[in-house]
């Protein structure tokens, strides 16, 4: 195990195609005019430890399922956390969507605003020399700027990618408790895209009815209207009508991933 963590760690092309995640805290500039140093500091401190934990997983999830050979590298500064995935193998594309949903609903759970977008293509990414390069990046960033909600909304280019390996997201039922397609609120307008499932992951625990769940996750939504006034809660409002709505369509996944 300890030979094959450290492959998994180390054996990474310098240029390849893989997925990245770009994402954003909300309001950032105003937190440093109103909080704290010490708070602010606090806050980023917990997206640390999130992205050390997933650092440190083993190949196995707490879902069960197994991911040979699979890896993302964070990075982050000020207000933005950036994931990249080792290559663009599909159990990779799982492993980086499982390690994301981890990342951004446990930032959902403390309280911290944000969002973000995903995108799939060729990346240089020199760890060493931290050189991150690649038109996947400024993708991610572009869609990430335009997300009007608390979520993650997919690039093109991640559709291109699911329809190029439409046999084996076919033959896998993980995708299909990961993403979800539907019409986004984006600051261009309601536009139907793919996005991060990540809301049966905000509740600390899962093995509860699933009706209890969406009462938990709406709850926490909810909760978000006392950080913010005026314009800033056009988020909080987007991400409730957006859930609410995939719960009445029944396309919310309470039930876990699928093995």
């Amino acid at each position: 195990m300890a030979e094959e963590k450290k492959n998994k760690k180390t054996n990474w092309k310098t240029t390849d195609n893989r997925f990245v995640a770009f994402l954003d805290l909300l309001g950032f500039k105003d937190k440093v005019m109103r909080k704290t140093h010490s708070d602010i500091y606090d806050e980023l401190s917990n997206i640390s430890a999130s992205k050390k934990k997933l650092e440190e997983l083993s190949p196995i999830t707490n879902e069960g399922h197994y991911f040979a050979d699979s890896d993302i590298y964070i990075v982050s500064f000020s207000d933005s956390v950036v994931l990249f995935s080792k290559n663009d193998s599909y159990i990779n594309f799982e492993y980086f969507l499982v390690s994301l949903r981890f990342l951004f609903s446990n930032a959902i759970r403390s309280n911290i605003a944000i969002k973000g977008g995903i995108a799939h293509g060729e990346i240089s990414l020199n760890k060493s020399e931290q050189i991150y390069f690649g038109q996947p990046i400024i993708d991610a960033y572009l869609i990430e700027e335009d997300v009007n909600y608390l979520g993650v909304s997919c690039h093109n280019s991640i559709d291109s990618y699911l329809e190029k390996n439409k046999q084996q997201a076919e033959n896998s039922n993980l995708i299909e408790g990961l993403l979800f397609s539907s019409v986004t609120p984006l600051k261009c307008g309601k536009i139907f895209h793919r996005n991060l499932d990540y809301f049966v992951m905000i509740p600390n625990e899962r093995d509860k009815e699933a009706t209890e769940i969406e009462e938990e996750v709406l709850s926490k939504l909810k909760s978000y209207y006392q950080t913010v006034s005026g314009s800033a809660r056009r988020y909080i409002d987007n991400t409730i009508d957006l859930y609410e709505k995939l719960v009445k369509e029944n396309k919310t996944n309470f039930k876990g991933l699928k093995a």
